[in-house]
């Protein structure tokens, strides 16, 4: 029996598609090093750009990508009860589950959401702080949740009545002239 299949979506497979790879993995330095890799990205993308529209397009452009390696569950608790969680398939459940009833979990728990520091962002009213406010922009065009694209609900495609683009009984027709006269139809309305 042939081995199963799965794509893994590694550096040579993604350079072999075409792509710059660049891997992001310094753990210690991760914020440094994302914040290097994503400039050296733009940079790359503004090259291609540039070439393009000076009128001397790169022909098959190899565009970045960046590729994160961390251990599951980084920035979650490392260890609870002598079992590891980062790095570990507890990292994709509730890593802490029993934090209602064990103080060791609700110390852990409260270590972990103290991690992200949320004193730099919130004020003691429970309100975004001023730097935050700062970044959302005045032009209610621009933010995303009054945009309506994020809103407006679904409207289904209009499509005609398919009976009159049916073959007529007793003849023959490729299906595919048949559905192309309806989908011409359908993009046509």
């Amino acid at each position: 029996m042939p081995p199963s299949f799965s794509l893994i979506l590694t550096p040579r497979f993604l350079s072999g598609y075409g792509y710059q790879v660049r891997i992001v993995e310094d753990i210690p330095n991760l914020d440094n090093d994302l914040a290097v890799s994503m400039e050296w990205a733009l940079a790359e993308i503004a090259k291609i750009q540039r070439a393009a529209r000076s009128g001397h397009p790169i022909i098959k452009p190899r565009w970045p990508i960046l590729v994160l390696r961390t251990p599951k569950g980084l920035s979650g608790p490392k260890a609870i009860h002598g079992e590891f969680i980062e790095g570990s398939f507890h990292s994709h459940q509730v890593p802490l589950p029993n934090a209602k009833t064990d103080d060791d979990e609700l110390e852990a728990l409260r270590a972990w959401l103290a991690s992200y520091r949320p004193h730099n962002l919130f004020t003691d009213s429970g309100g975004p702080v001023e730097e935050m406010l700062s970044m959302v922009p005045l032009d209610p065009e621009k933010k995303l949740g009054q945009r309506k694209e994020s809103y407006k609900s679904y409207s289904p495609l209009y499509t005609p009545d398919w009976v009159p683009y049916c073959a007529e009984k007793g003849t023959q027709e490729s299906c595919m002239k048949a559905i192309g006269r309806f989908l011409k139809e359908v993009v046509r309305e």
